[in-house]
């Protein structure tokens, strides 16, 4: 396969959505970023939206097609669900093979691929690659975006030896054994493939030198455009009397909403009026952490709720400080790449993250404190040194911050990509 010939890119994931119906993420703004380098990029997700459940209307053909920006997305029909049970399952199944149904059209169409980049977070998107790559003889791509199934073991969904986690890990395995590369967003997918014995050194069939990483990011372009013309009118964030700390993402207990809760209620104790902490979000215990903290009389954190990801930018870029969840597991010391860490960065703001994390870029990039085994008291502690530090001091924090997101940026991102291809090519 040369050069010139891999430039048509076919991406399979599951969950993308144009700007228009979601929170474009990842593969939008790769795909935009890669189109402007001279490349023909065509992505396949369903038509169920996993972000709202909404279910876009397909045509004749059994897809949707959206074109803008050098994104060029097709919806293919795929099973409704609208919670984790069964109809999830089919909704995973449905996908891989009106995936295969609508690449025929496509090829018709647009003509064949050059390479085939399939990326979980469902995992028949990588088998689905793989065979398209195996039809049109050219290379495959996966790419892990979270690790199936030790994710899944550490939430307590499934058993660490049941049937099922090791029938997804053989299923995985099996996958990386027939692509050509492998892209982690975590940065120590190398010592996970070497921890499974998967590669070449301990008798598996993975080359060391095909295994990439590529974390999440921060379409800085788009950010930017939106900070400036989506914000959000706040009686917290426009008081600029307050040291206002924000949260954004999912309200669970899982991601520790209580720690929050005990931080504001010892800010409180010890009289720092002026520290608000906003949560922005939705989840399953929103409610639950609103009654909390009424039942506690606490004036000091505040449930904000849902907000449209439009607005995030501009939400994060007028605070003073900001907060990341516990939300962290065993096989993050394969290293952690959360979509909100780089939202953060790009606002250019002193980040706190309540535990310890493999290949940290927060603390030892000079961008905030990471806290081992916290409790509100530590967590209080953490935020009243920011809000009392020195102004040159907190500052520094600010830059290293932003300087971090200029090195995620997912322009930066896609030249890495090129290079994959390049590599591949040779």
């Amino acid at each position: 396969m040369t050069k010139k010939e891999i430039k048509k890119v076919w991406i399979i994931s599951h969950h993308t959505t144009s700007p228009k119906d979601g929170p474009s993420g990842r593969h939008y703004a790769i795909s935009k970023y890669l189109a402007r380098d001279g490349y023909d990029v065509y992505v396949f997700a369903g038509n169920v939206l996993h972000s709202t459940g909404k279910v876009l209307e397909v045509g004749k053909d059994g897809y949707k097609e959206y074109n803008d920006d050098g994104f060029h997305l097709f919806h293919t029909k795929v099973h409704e669900y609208h919670k984790n049970d069964i109809h999830r399952i089919l909704n995973i199944i449905s996908f891989y093979f009106s995936t295969l149904k609508t690449s025929k059209k496509i090829e018709k169409k647009y003509g064949k691929p050059g390479i085939v980049y399939s990326s979980t977070m469902t995992p028949l998107a990588l088998a689905a690659g793989n065979k398209l790559a195996k039809k049109y003889k050219v290379k495959s791509i996966n790419e892990t975006r979270d690790i199936i199934p030790e994710g899944f073991v550490t939430k307590g969904t499934f058993k660490e030896h049941g049937i099922i986690a090791n029938t997804l890990r053989r299923y995985m395995h099996r996958m990386y054994d027939k692509a050509d590369a492998l892209i982690f967003t975590m940065s120590k997918g190398k010592d996970y493939i070497e921890d499974m014995k998967w590669d070449v050194e301990h008798g598996g069939k993975i080359r060391n030198d095909r295994i990439y990483n590529i974390n999440n990011g921060v379409d800085r372009e788009r950010s930017i455009y939106n900070e400036e013309h989506y914000i959000l009118p706040d009686e917290h964030l426009d008081d600029g009397s307050l040291f206002n700390v924000v949260y954004c993402g999912s309200i669970r207990f899982f991601n520790n909403m209580p720690i929050f809760i005990d931080a504001a209620k010892e800010l409180k104790n010890r009289g720092y009026g002026n520290i608000k902490i906003l949560l922005w979000g939705s989840g399953i215990k929103i409610e639950d952490t609103k009654k909390a903290i009424a039942d506690l009389g606490l004036d000091n954190i505040v449930v904000k709720g849902f907000v449209d990801k439009e607005y995030i930018p501009s939400i994060v870029k007028r605070s003073n400080l900001c907060l990341m969840t516990t939300n962290f597991s065993c096989v993050d010391k394969y290293g952690a790449s959360p979509n909100k860490l780089f939202d953060y960065f790009q606002a250019g703001r002193p980040i706190i993250v309540p535990t310890l994390l493999a290949d940290s870029m927060v603390e030892s990039n000079g961008c905030g404190m990471e806290l081992d085994n916290p409790d509100g008291k530590k967590l209080a502690d953490a935020i009243i040194r920011f809000a009392t530090m020195d102004k040159d001091e907190y500052q520094k924090y600010c830059e290293n911050s932003a300087k971090m997101a200029e090195k995620f940026d997912y322009k930066v991102h896609a030249k890495s990509l090129e290079k994959i291809f390049d590599d591949l090519s040779e």
